[in-house]
């Protein structure tokens, strides 16, 4: 694949330090919209606005302040990264037309044949010998992520439901598959012209930002997947549906578990045997293949 390049002459290896510096700003410019959103709100300060982050009360500012905070950490700073690199960010991202329906059921099933393998690769995450205090310390993190879940997934109705499946399952889908496939990704194989380096790096990069050591083999599963959907179609729209799916699925049981009055601990640790690793990776292979003879067909 030919670098692209603009007037500036950025090409992808400055735009991948680029891309990792504008998520800094991303963090600065939402903090502050967040902040001025939260005083316009009648708030006093950064430190009444952390404290309301953590309070079910205000529920609606916080799902808006993390989709702001995702959107500037992670969109816009891939659009303004991808703009340094190329005159046309969106169709160097992968936002292209003509994906068909059949391509779209195929990234699905392949997406559903990896949650399982996710559920046995969180199985093997647990049994990783790790010392008291590192036990402790990641136990520390998977209580604060389940707290925020929580919060985040408070639901009463349908309504609550569709908002929660835009603000937990479709922002993070199509703001993460923008930053780390289309951008990320996007850039190392272009700049390398290794395909299978760029997304395994980009897979340990999108499972280390989530900060979760039990979900940490099982997100490198899931971003390999999204990386080869978006490797074989050069479609952003590939990678973001099945993300968008994974995200949905868990978006769903959780509203389930609320209107039943059972605890999220019931259904949100879905967790397989480790032979059931070696069933759904040998069918993700074989599905693979068929994917791409199909893909070939199409062109």
């Amino acid at each position: 694949m030919m670098n692209e390049q603009n007037k500036l002459g950025i090409n992808e290896k400055a735009g991948l330090f680029l891309l990792i510096a504008f998520m800094g700003v991303g963090l600065a410019l939402g903090s502050t919209l967040s902040l001025l959103v939260w005083r316009a709100m009648g708030g006093k300060g950064l430190t009444d606005m952390q404290l309301a982050l953590s309070n079910s009360s205000y529920i609606n500012f916080i799902r808006l302040t993390q989709t702001v905070l995702a959107a500037c950490i992670f969109f816009f700073s891939s659009l303004l990264a991808v703009r340094m690199v190329s005159k046309k960010p969106f169709t160097y991202i992968g936002f292209t037309a003509g994906l068909e329906l059949k391509t779209i059921l195929w990234g699905c099933l392949l997406m559903g044949v990896t949650i399982v393998l996710s559920g046995s690769l969180a199985t093997l995450n647990e049994m990783i010998p790790l010392s008291e205090s590192l036990k402790i310390y990641f136990k520390s993190m998977e209580d604060a992520y389940s707290s925020q879940v929580d919060l985040m997934s408070k639901m009463t109705g349908i309504n609550d439901l569709v908002v929660s499946l835009l603000v937990m399952a479709l922002a993070p889908a199509l703001f993460e598959e923008v930053f780390f496939r289309g951008g990320f990704q996007n850039m190392m194989f272009r700049a390398t012209g290794k395909m299978w380096t760029s997304i395994l790096v980009t897979s340990l990069l999108f499972s280390a930002i989530h900060f979760s050591f039990y979900g940490f083999l099982s997100r490198i599963a899931l971003s390999i997947v999204l990386g080869l959907l978006y490797a074989y179609t050069q479609n952003i729209w590939m990678a973001i549906i099945p993300h968008f799916l994974n995200n949905a699925l868990g978006v769903i049981q959780i509203y389930y578990l609320r209107m039943k009055g059972l605890p999220l601990s019931e259904g949100t640790e879905d967790k397989y045997p480790l032979w059931w690793a070696l069933i759904s990776l040998t069918a993700l292979v074989i599905l693979f293949r068929y994917f791409k003879k199909s893909l070939d067909g199409i062109r």
